[in-house]
């Protein structure tokens, strides 16, 4: 991923906002040259068009998700759990990030986006994967649950809480029900 330019960040942000806020359909050229305050040839100087700037939203929320706390967790166990929590608090930082990039589905009709995505998904899979074998090699959590499964329901049920909390206007404490939501997977893979 190239650095982005300060004119490049705020056209990102701006794109955000709109899927945020108006859905996919809204994001436009001519809508987001509007709401960036420059002409659509500005625009076109930055990025080439609508795909460009949704691949570089991607690459912006895996920069987000992959920017850690300085913390270095004292176990596995320790180490999955900063998984998810520190993502609860970027969530949090930034919910319109959090609701454009949950909503998938915008991505999946075309090839290279929803392959970046695949990579994106890829990515954070490996890096929770290596922290689960690590706790079952330490015997740390139950060894019988298999490791694909344990990194999807860990981070489907992750998923669905943020999802929940975006369609619910993010009225309720998401770093609150995400610490129970863990507290209960704890529970469920310990040994």
């Amino acid at each position: 991923m190239t650095e982005l330019t300060e004119r490049q960040k705020e056209i990102i942000v701006k794109a955000i906002k709109i899927i945020a806020e108006d859905g996919i359909q809204s994001l436009t050229i001519k809508n987001l040259s509007k709401a960036v305050g420059v002409t659509e040839a500005a625009l076109y100087r930055h990025y080439e068009n609508k795909q460009s700037i949704i691949m570089s939203i991607i690459d912006h929320f895996e920069e987000f998700s992959r920017t850690g706390s300085g913390e270095v967790p004292s176990s596995p166990i320790e180490a999955m759990k900063h998984f998810i929590m520190s993502r609860y608090d970027k969530f949090i930082s930034n919910p319109e990030l959090s609701k454009v990039m949950f909503s998938e589905a915008i991505f999946m009709n075309d090839k290279e986006i929803s392959e970046r995505m695949r990579m994106l998904i890829h990515g954070h899979r490996v890096e929770l994967e290596e922290i689960i074998e690590a706790a079952k090699k330490e015997d740390m959590i139950k060894k019988n649950i298999e490791t694909r499964s344990l990194f999807r329901m860990i981070v489907g049920s992750m998923r669905l809480l943020v999802t929940q909390w975006c369609y619910n206007g993010y009225s309720f404490d998401l770093k609150k029900e995400g610490t129970v939501l863990w507290k209960n997977i704890e529970i469920l893979i310990k040994k």
